[in-house]
């Protein structure tokens, strides 16, 4: 949102979907509505990556690369230039790095903040699904909020 509440992007998960696919919309999503980016999840024994292509702008492309659970990750334009960077911050005066949920996002100059925090709540997402599917793997049970319960 903006300084005035006014929704600045939207950004939903794609169902179904072989890999994790989301998409990004423009201001308040509405029905009809074509996204303007999506996000994807590729998987490739070993290594993690996540792909972003931009519609409406013939061969603009993005990668992540690093480790968002980390909060330590790099987004590559298609000329493989470093567009944006997330890293943990770090207390000046102790020099001791702060907890994961208190992180920068440093941006090449001219771009797109608002579509860089969307790409940020994407990745925060899909790393939040890995650790539910981490979870129910090691045997934990994992029940949604009922209805009633969602803000």
């Amino acid at each position: 949102m903006d300084a005035h509440g006014r929704c600045l992007l939207t950004v939903r998960r794609k169902r179904p979907s072989l890999h994790q696919r989301w998409e990004g919309f423009k201001g308040e999503r509405a029905d009809g509505q074509k996204p303007i980016f999506s996000v994807r999840r590729s998987s490739i024994i070993g290594r993690s990556d996540v792909t972003v292509e931009v519609y409406g702008s013939p061969g603009e492309e993005y990668l992540v690369e690093g480790s968002f659970v980390q909060r330590c990750c790099t987004v590559f334009n298609a000329n493989r230039e470093s567009v944006a960077e997330i890293r943990r911050k770090v207390d000046a005066s102790t020099q001791v790095t702060l907890g994961k949920d208190v992180f920068s996002l440093c941006l090449k100059p001219g771009s797109d903040s608002a579509f860089a925090m969307g790409l940020v709540l994407v990745l925060d997402q899909i790393t939040s699904d890995e650790d539910v599917k981490d979870a129910v793997q090691d045997g934990a049970e994992v029940h949604p909020a009922p209805d009633d319960q969602l803000p």
